[in-house]
């Protein structure tokens, strides 16, 4: 099916991203119980290289979950809120949506902020902070503030760094969606102020999917003690009192965490985090390039760009399905737009392994593609 058999192809979708052979090769350590010494070990590893590897304070604890960034997000939106009290979910793209629908199926009382008009300018325009400023005055029973910080929809960073200090003279608890920045952009999120963060194996980490974890500040470690427990499975307070045990409330992905372990490993010898988020400028760098030469349009403007996600415009005559499968057969996989940006734009993501060579060639693939999509 694909241009280059040998290789395998090029995963330039949002997730799930390209692993190395060291991470895929981890999978086959073999059989273990997770009620056994051995997993207590690498339980207690993952949790303590996490924030690490991201920088941040050893006051920070990870909170484990079987289960793709939803779980994650889910877990933070139920344990973020006390009873009684309410969420500020800013939105501007298809993740800050699917927060503030995570709260209203708990029964938690939310309130939305962000750009107003067509779908298009909601999505390419970033939070601003004095919208979180006038709402939070507006609603003073909120509890906490959730935010995306690149919301994968469109490639859109958002400024949390000012919304943070925002949310923090308000005294409101502040929970960021980074599954998709975790690792790999330009801000330090260490220096946020994040009370709770959400982070996936995959993607900027080049783990495996399937795993996904929370990254808690002291205040987000009490505010999950005091939120009733509004799931079962999701439950934060349940998960954390377990691995903080060396435990786990239910079966994990076990050869996963293998994967993530290897993963972090790999993180580290390379550099850690500033090395990997000047490997996701570089690459930014190269594709974009390309795309200009070729005259495709990026969406979102370049200050409010992530490294890792470009949404872009189909030339006239040019369907998305028809250029997918020009560039699967050429050994490129994309990914479509989303919403009513799926009939005129599409995606190409540079998350995970991807040999620097192929990236080269990207370009090339990608013309005649396109030349061939016209026919």
């Amino acid at each position: 099916m694909y241009g280059d058999a040998t290789a395998g192809p090029v995963l330039l979708n949002p997730g799930p991203a390209g692993t190395s052979e060291r991470v895929k090769n981890a999978l086959l350590r073999g059989d273990l119980c997770h009620r056994e010494t051995e997993f207590t070990e690498l339980l207690n590893r993952l949790r303590l290289e996490l924030p690490r590897a991201l920088d941040f304070p050893r006051t920070y604890e990870s909170v484990l979950v079987t289960g793709s960034g939803t779980a994650a997000m889910e877990m933070a939106v139920t344990g973020a809120v006390r009873s009684g009290r309410e969420l500020l979910v800013l939105s501007n793209g298809v993740y800050g949506e699917r927060l503030l629908a995570i709260a209203r199926a708990h029964g938690i009382t939310a309130h939305e902020v962000g750009p107003e008009g067509p779908q298009l300018h909601r999505w390419t325009t970033p939070i601003d902070p004095a919208w979180v400023e006038r709402a939070l005055e507006a609603h003073p029973r909120v509890d906490a503030v959730v935010c995306v910080h690149h919301e994968t929809t469109t490639g859109l960073i958002n400024p949390v760094r000012e919304i943070g200090e925002v949310v923090a003279r308000h005294r409101a608890l502040f929970v960021v969606d980074a599954i998709s920045s975790t690792g790999n952009e330009e801000l330090n999120l260490a220096d946020v102020g994040i009370d709770i963060l959400c982070g996936t194996a995959n993607k900027g980490l080049h783990g495996l999917p399937g795993l996904s974890f929370l990254l808690c500040g002291p205040a987000g470690l009490d505010r999950i003690a005091e939120a009733p427990a509004r799931g079962f499975y999701n439950n934060a307070a349940t998960h954390l009192a377990g691995q903080r045990r060396g435990d786990v409330p239910f079966t994990p992905a076990v050869q996963i965490c293998y994967a993530l372990d290897e993963a972090l490993a790999e993180f580290a010898e390379r550099g850690g985090r500033r090395a990997r988020v000047a490997l996701y400028r570089e690459r930014a760098v190269l594709v974009r390039s390309g795309f200009a030469r070729l005259g495709l349009e990026i969406l979102v403007d370049p200050p409010h760009r992530a490294n890792s996600v470009s949404t872009l415009r189909l030339p006239a005559n040019v369907t998305y399905r028809r250029l997918h499968d020009e560039l699967a057969q050429r050994g490129y996989l994309i990914y479509a737009g989303q919403g009513g940006l799926a009939a005129g734009h599409f995606r190409i993501c540079t998350f995970g392994e991807i040999p620097w060579e192929r990236l080269e060639a990207l370009e090339f693939a990608l013309d005649a593609a396109l030349l061939a999509a016209r026919d």
